[in-house]
């Protein structure tokens, strides 16, 4: 009975934690909107309009004592996508509620041994998760940076400005790129609100974890000021791409040779030694019977 509690639990803490994802864009437009309507964002009344879990998580993101733990994570939702409110109430469900609940459901059914491991786990695996899913977003756009450069050097050599090439590939390029196409598309809506092209462009490459992006706002602001052609640049970038990921390919196929024999070691040369020897040492067990 009470493993099916703890079960039921949890699975209503997942259920909590996904509806929150869900409707913490719907949250973060609506606050964004209060706060256009608004002559000061930072009003009083705007920090009424918020609701409990806006206001929660956003004490708890910029509390002394959280404040490092919560820019970690933080870190990792920006490389996903998300917004800074969509990062506070990540970081107060799935780094402080859900742990709470399973600290709790833990000390209840599990007893004290089972509470301090729940404890653990439920405090350290939701920060390596969202971390973890942060590094491969970064890694998926460093690769999808790639196909920008290509498409941007095709339609550039068409003609195109910037600022329309940003825009036909936000509409035409999504499927190709599904990650990189979130920080596209606040690069477009920077320019459409009467933003610098700098500066955008500066919010497009703000993260130094995706290095081909990096590249690519370097050279489109290098190119703004002086004037000069990218055509070349740009292949040198995607040439440079593609050696690092080849690189990286080859650094993981022989991490994989090591892995693979390691397992031989441990697994295969126990039953290779018991099907050469056994017979040898059945012979000399019925030798020494006799």
């Amino acid at each position: 009975m009470s493993n099916g509690w703890f079960i039921a639990s949890a699975l209503l803490a997942l259920v909590a934690g996904g509806w929150v994802i869900l409707k913490s864009r719907e949250w973060e437009s609506r606050a964004r909107i209060s706060g256009r309507m608004r002559a000061s964002p930072d009003s009083s009344e705007d920090t009424a309009s918020r609701n409990t879990f806006e206001k929660l998580a956003w004490r708890l993101a910029n509390s002394p004592l959280t404040r490092d733990d919560f820019l970690e994570v933080q870190h990792a939702v920006f490389a996903m996508g998300r917004s800074a409110g969509s990062a506070q109430l990540i970081y107060f469900f799935f780094c402080w509620v859900l742990p709470a609940v399973a600290i709790f459901l833990g000390f209840a059914f599990l007893g004290i041994l089972g509470g301090m491991l729940c404890a653990a786990a439920a405090f350290i695996l939701p920060r390596r998760t969202i971390r973890g899913m942060g590094r491969s977003a970064e890694k998926q756009q460093n690769r999808e940076a790639v196909e920008l450069c290509h498409m941007t050097r095709m339609l550039m050599e068409a003609g195109l400005s910037l600022e329309r090439v940003m825009r036909m590939i936000a509409a035409q390029a999504r499927p190709l790129m599904p990650k990189l196409v979130l920080r596209i598309d606040r690069f477009n809506r920077l320019m459409e609100s009467g933003a610098e092209r700098n500066q955008a462009l500066d919010e497009l490459g703000e993260n130094r974890s995706i290095p081909v992006l990096r590249s690519y706002v370097m050279l489109m602001k290098q190119s703004s000021q002086l004037g000069a052609g990218v055509s070349s640049s740009l292949e040198q970038i995607i040439l440079e791409a593609r050696d690092v990921e080849r690189s990286k390919l080859k650094e993981e196929t022989n991490r994989i040779g090591a892995k693979i024999t390691v397992v031989m070691m441990v697994f295969m040369l126990p039953a290779l030694f018991i099907i050469i020897g056994g017979p040898a040492v059945i012979s000399i067990a019925d030798a020494l019977s006799r």
